[in-house]
């Protein structure tokens, strides 16, 4: 009896328990607790199934930390305990990869990350209202009821609101008759907004000229600026362009307009086809390539995500462009006003060319010098990106011709045309899915026997389990979310320039286009629509009015097939 008090006497208390092994399961519980929180609220807006999916994630985690507790040895149950949640997060990212994609959550965690950065926070505003940012980076008052600006900021909620819930890109308050409207702009198409009266509106906008640090006193001078708005915890940053006149003050917001031109090439819409020759020309670095698009169909971004393919560090690259909205990093932008004449762009054309550079991008060619200086320039083996507004391959090359003025130097230097459009996606969250008759299909050249199902904007608001309308958080119940570009392709080889220099007719062009195995701007969307990623009704929105040309002449063309399909979806499944 007494040896065995003494062995017990012998034992150091408290040896059995370690202090710090708790810790690292404890911090995995509370990331783990914060990643079910975000899910909870992430599947409401990606229009997953709350309920099971909850259930679900709740109680594999249990199995997680039940599995934990039994198995021997902490040096190998803790990572299986890490590993388990891991899988739980990966399969949850794999199902809304399926239903709405990831892309999305990139944008969530660089604002987290901006949000970790030291610097002048800025508090957040009050739920659902926009709080402004004034000049110095702290957030604005809200005024007292009593307050005269009060009518001035409740007129900022009143006009803003809707549309930067919505995402737009860009925001018009303009004076019309008796009031002030607001027309918002989201993925490229118009969408009407509130309006107020002008008094009040007059108020808004000076409002918001304040905090941008601009000359509220002057009403009719053009003035531009930067302008910081938070709403719903998220900063918004947005250029700010007032100009007066008669009818009174016009206001313009641009949101963050270098997001919309930092689009890069792997990025763009190119199949991997077109992909793998524009990568091409990229390295070749020689000759003339027409870059195309209508007005509003993303020019400027196409020419912006190319050219930034190129190493700027060691090419030697000149711009001649028009009132650029961006500064592009390693490259010598030279600026013509937003309204200059063709002598004025020519005369920019021939200074630029004389610097010598290894490329030369012109983001929009409207004078015939111009077009000749840069072909001369790409006919000696360096490279010239030219803008032009045109609709089709053979519109942007027939316009090359003739601003050129000359078939053997046009052809000699040029190497490659590039003709885009951009097109709205559908909304991944709420798309409804719909049947389509065998006619439609014909009409679109689609094989009826592989494609069983087609998607299109819904015509029916969502509904909760109780019947009750809901709107769809992912898209703002815009039914679209995001855009793609779509394109045609041609490399002008040895073939394109015979048939152009021997006076041959478009046909002959498009049996060489044919022949490279070129896919029309129509094909190319339609190919999308096929994938589920946008609807018939919006590749006949963006090619409307193109006619035969504008589908690349190329079997179907919205005149003559796809216009009747947007009757087949009636009667369909909307959700």
């Amino acid at each position: 009896m007494g040896l065995s008090l003494a062995v017990l006497a012998a034992v150091e208390t408290g040896g059995y328990v370690s202090w710090w092994k708790p810790i690292p399961v404890f911090i995995v519980m509370l990331v783990w607790a914060r990643l079910l929180t975000w899910i909870d609220k992430d599947t409401i807006d990606a229009q997953l199934p709350r309920i099971p999916i909850n259930v679900g994630l709740l109680l594999w985690g249990i199995l997680a930390f039940a599995i934990f507790f039994l198995v021997p040895g902490y040096a190998i149950a803790l990572p299986v305990l890490v590993v388990m949640l891991g899988l739980e997060l990966a399969v949850y990212l794999g199902i809304r990869n399926q239903k709405v994609g990831l892309k999305d959550l990139g944008k969530q965690f660089n604002e987290f990350i901006e949000g970790l950065k030291p610097g002048k926070k800025v508090k957040a505003a009050p739920a659902g209202q926009i709080g402004v940012v004034g000049a110095k980076g702290a957030l604005m008052p809200v005024p007292d009821a009593e307050d005269p600006e009060r009518v001035s900021y409740d007129a900022v909620q009143t006009l803003l609101t809707e549309p930067l819930k919505k995402g737009s890109e860009r925001v018009d308050v303009a004076p019309t008759e008796g009031a002030v409207s607001v027309k918002y702009y989201v993925d490229g198409v118009s969408y009407p907004g509130t309006s107020v009266d002008r008094n009040a509106a007059a108020g808004a906008i000076s409002y918001l000229k304040l905090a941008a640090g601009l000359d509220v006193e002057d009403r009719r001078k053009p003035q531009s600026g930067m302008l910081k708005l938070m709403l719903d915890g998220k900063r918004q940053e947005l250029q700010i362009q007032t100009a007066g006149s008669t009818a009174g003050e016009f206001m313009r917001l641009m949101n963050d307009p270098r997001k919309r031109l930092t689009v890069a090439l792997d990025d763009l819409g190119f199949t991997p086809e077109q992909l793998e020759i524009v990568k091409g020309a990229v390295k070749d670095n020689a000759g003339v390539v027409l870059i195309a698009a209508p007005k509003g169909q993303g020019l400027t971004t196409a020419m912006y995500g190319i050219v930034r393919a190129h190493d700027a560090f060691l090419t030697h690259i000149h711009t001649i462009e028009r009132a650029p909205e961006v500064e592009l990093e390693g490259i010598t932008q030279n600026k013509l006003p937003a309204q200059a004449t063709g002598t004025e762009e020519a005369k920019m054309a021939d200074w630029v060319v004389s610097q010598e550079p290894d490329t030369i991008v012109c983001t929009e060619v409207t004078d015939p010098k111009t077009a000749h200086y840069l072909a001369q320039f790409g006919a000696g083996g360096k490279r010239a990106y030219v803008g032009l507004r045109a609709n089709n391959t053979f519109d942007a090359l027939s316009q090359w011709r003739k601003l050129v003025g000359d078939d053997a130097l046009a052809m000699k230097g040029l190497s490659l045309i590039i003709v885009g459009r951009v097109m709205r996606k559908l909304c991944m969250a709420c798309k409804a899915g719909y049947k389509p008759d065998p006619e439609t299909l014909r009409k679109l050249n689609m094989n009826a026997e592989k494609v069983t199902e087609l998607y299109q904007a819904r015509t029916q608001p969502l509904r909760d389990p109780k019947g009750r309308p809901i709107p769809c958080d992912f898209c703002q119940d815009l039914r679209y979310k995001g855009r793609t570009g779509v394109y045609e392709v041609l490399v002008v080889d040895e073939d394109v320039k015979q048939v152009v220099t021997g006076g041959g007719s478009t046909n002959q062009l498009k049996q060489v286009f044919r022949k490279q195995r070129g896919k029309y701007l129509q094909e190319a969307a339609l190919q999308q629509v096929e994938k589920g990623e946008t609807s018939v009704q919006e590749v006949l929105r963006v090619l409307k009015g193109d006619g035969e040309a504008g589908a690349g002449g190329g079997g179907t063309s919205p005149r003559s097939g796809p216009r009747s399909a947007p009757r087949a979806p009636v009667g369909g499944p909307v959700g």
